[in-house]
Parts: C-alpha cells; sequence; structure tokens
C-alpha cells in the first residue's frame, strides 16, 4: 500500500489543476481517472474566456486552440439581435481531449503520478485520520488529504456527503455540423420559445465546423434539428454526443478538513452557461492551496475562505439564471432590443466578464448605457 500527501480522483480540468497546485508546492501527489484516456468521453462545448484561463493559471497553446472569439450575438425569442464585439480576442474556442492532455502533461512535469484507467470503489478516512483510496481493482492508497473532482457522476462524492442534487442536473445534446455559414468571430446564442429550458448555441470551430447544443427536459434531437433548420439550414450534422449540465448553486460541503471536492461535483459552474472549467479551476487551485497548508500548519479552512468570494458570485449568478428563466418571451424580447439600443451591449464588452457574470453585469447596469436600459424597461412596465 502506498502513500502520498494527496489523493485527486478525477482527470479533467479541475482535478489535474488541484494536482499540479498541490505538486509544485512541494507535496507528493496521486492522480486517479477512471478513463484509459484523459479528456474522453468530451462533454464539453469548448469556449473559454482567455482571463479566465490566466486566472487558473493555464498558458494558450497551439496544441488545444481551435478559433479565437472576439464577441457574441445574441437573438431574442421573436429574432431581435444584440452583439457584443470587443476590440480583441476574449476567448478561445479549445479542444477539449487536447487542452486535458495539455494539463495532464503540466501536472506530470510538476511531479504527479497519474494512473489513468483506475476507477476509485470507495474513499474514506481511517481511524488515524488518514484518508484511504480504494480502487475498483482491490488496490489500496492512503494520503494525508483528498481531492474528489469525479465530475457529473459524484458518486464517492454523493455517498460521503450525503449530496442530492439531482434537479439541477438537465440533459444536454451537443451537435458537430459542417458548413453553419455563420461568423466564426463570435459565439451564437439563440433565446427562442422552444428553447426556454436553456438556450440554444453555435461555438464555431472554424469557418466550416462548430458545435450546435441545446438542453432541455426532453426532445433534444427534435429542439437541434429545428434550431439547424433555421439558422444553419446548410450544415450537416457530422457528430454527436450526449451528456448532462448542472444549474445550480455551489455546494456547500467538502470544503474544510481532509477530503474535498472541486469542480462538478461541488457545483462550481455557472449557472447561466453550465461551464465550470474556469470557476471549477479557481476552487481547484485553492483546494491545492489547502492541502499544502493543511499538511504544513494544520489550517483546516483555508480552501474555504479563498473561494468565500466565488461561491457569493456563483450564488449570484444561479439567481440571475432563476430570473431570467421566469420572464415571458416578450419581455425577454424587450430586454433583448433595449439592451441594443441603449448601448448596454457596449458596456458588456468593456465591463463584462464570461466567467464573474454577476459582477460584470452589475458595473454594465451601473454605466451610463446601464442606467439607459434601466428607464426604458421601467417604462414598458407604466
Amino acid at each position: 500500500m502506498r502513500s502520498f500527501d494527496l489523493t485527486v480522483v478525477g482527470g479533467g480540468p479541475a482535478g489535474l489543476i488541484a494536482a499540479s497546485e498541490a505538486a509544485r508546492r512541494g507535496l507528493s501527489v496521486l492522480l486517479l481517472e477512471e478513463h484509459g484516456v484523459v479528456g474522453r468521453p468530451e462533454r464539453c462545448a469548448g469556449l473559454y474566456s482567455i482571463r479566465g484561463l490566466e486566472r487558473i493559471g493555464v498558458r494558450l497553446s497551439r496544441g488545444y486552440v481551435q478559433n479565437l472569439i472576439w464577441g457574441a450575438s445574441i437573438r431574442s425569442p421573436s429574432g431581435a439581435e444584440m452583439e457584443v464585439e470587443a476590440a480583441n480576442p476574449v476567448a478561445v474556442v479549445a479542444e477539449r481531449e487536447a487542452l486535458d492532455r495539455f494539463l495532464a502533461d503540466e501536472a506530470a512535469g510538476a511531479g504527479v503520478k497519474i494512473l489513468l484507467g483506475t476507477p476509485v470503489g470507495r474513499c474514506g478516512l481511517d481511524s488515524d485520520g488518514r484518508c484511504r483510496i480504494v480502487t475498483e481493482g482491490g488496490e489500496s492508497y492512503t494520503s494525508r488529504v483528498a481531492v474528489l473532482a469525479e465530475g457529473s457522476s459524484a458518486r464517492l462524492s454523493r455517498r460521503l456527503f450525503n449530496n442530492s442534487y439531482a434537479p439541477y442536473w438537465m440533459p444536454i445534446l451537443q451537435l458537430i455540423v459542417k458548413g453553419h455559414g455563420l461568423d466564426p468571430r463570435k459565439a451564437h446564442v439563440w433565446l427562442k420559445p422552444y428553447l426556454r429550458d436553456f438556450f440554444g448555441y453555435l461555438v464555431p470551430i472554424d469557418e466550416e465546423l462548430g458545435r450546435v447544443g441545446v438542453a432541455g427536459w426532453r426532445g433534444l434531437h427534435e429542439r437541434a434539428a429545428r434550431l439547424i433548420e433555421e439558422e444553419m439550414p446548410r450544415a450537416k450534422v457530422v457528430g454527436y454526443m450526449s451528456h448532462s449540465i448542472y444549474r445550480g448553486p455551489p455546494l456547500g460541503c467538502g470544503l474544510t478538513g481532509r477530503i474535498l471536492l472541486v469542480g462538478d461535483a461541488a457545483g462550481q459552474v455557472k449557472a447561466t452557461t453550465g461551464g465550470g472549467v474556469v470557476t471549477g479551476g479557481i476552487c481547484a487551485r485553492a483546494a491545492g492551496t489547502h492541502a499544502y497548508k493543511l499538511i504544513a500548519e494544520g489550517a483546516e479552512t483555508t480552501y474555504r475562505e479563498m473561494v468565500r468570494g466565488l461561491y457569493r458570485e456563483l450564488r449570484m449568478i444561479y439567481w440571475i439564471s432563476r430570473a431570467l428563466s421566469s420572464i415571458t418571451d416578450t419581455a425577454l424580447d424587450r430586454l433583448i432590443r433595449n439592451a441594443s439600443e441603449s448601448g448596454l451591449a457596449a458596456s458588456l464588452s468593456a465591463r463584462g466578464d464570461m466567467d464573474l457574470q454577476a459582477s460584470g453585469l452589475f458595473k454594465s447596469l451601473l454605466s451610463p448605457a446601464g442606467v439607459r436600459l434601466l428607464v426604458q424597461m421601467a417604462k414598458g412596465f407604466f
């Protein structure tokens, strides 16, 4: 039985980032990934803000970057459009498997021992306070701290912390299309009446290829086909995958002590978009720091203290998502139209943040354009 300072379960971005952070601080780290290849299966639109990647210490690389994004086009239920565009690229479209391989190389370079094809069956604390990980193959490892970064499956996490948050997980279907015919410099979002569970999107890989996604509780193939027919009539579907996205608030457990939760398993996701690589990565770096400080100084609350501000942000994003889901198509049309006419789009380009969405939105609403929008919206109620 081998022993380490830190054991990480899960080889997605959150697990790899937590492992790298701890290893760079001098800890011995073991990472266990259930699949035989890092980055598979791919379950992501692959759109990440450049600022967000900088926040989590991930440098840009041609090895995983497929496209650069300057802004977004958002269309209301009636087709009213708001365009947000910056002077410089604000996001990248990444090949997720290549990004995960990049992060795995970084982790290995920092000294992390990575075992692939190693699903974990049990995790808990021994009587002496050490974390014990037992694989499904019967191998046993101990460590002073454990980080669970299991993603949406969260089998160990739910068993340990009695989490029950199934209503927050929503099925999503993502198609690879060829010949979309839309601006490859922008992410495209549609708030159509038949997509009110979750918006439809196109993330362009290049001028020809793109990822189209729709989410909801039923009829996803039919909704996706309708969206493609209406907005990309010449596009052909060349591949697809289905999975689920988290649309709830962050969980309050697994933030102290010797067994920590990070990433999707902890609900560290933007409820508006379902994206969690950057927000989960920020928390993962905090978890790696926590492991070091717990071992070196006995500090048991470092993780919770470091993510307190981000958790407040994610809770606000969740309530924004709830508010947008509750308004009518007519109100949504008026909101998009007024946002475009008031100049809020330009304000969002300057003040907005793809990851800290609530803070960016509030800053924009305090700008002259934001005040004009609020006045216009208020007039609509009188």
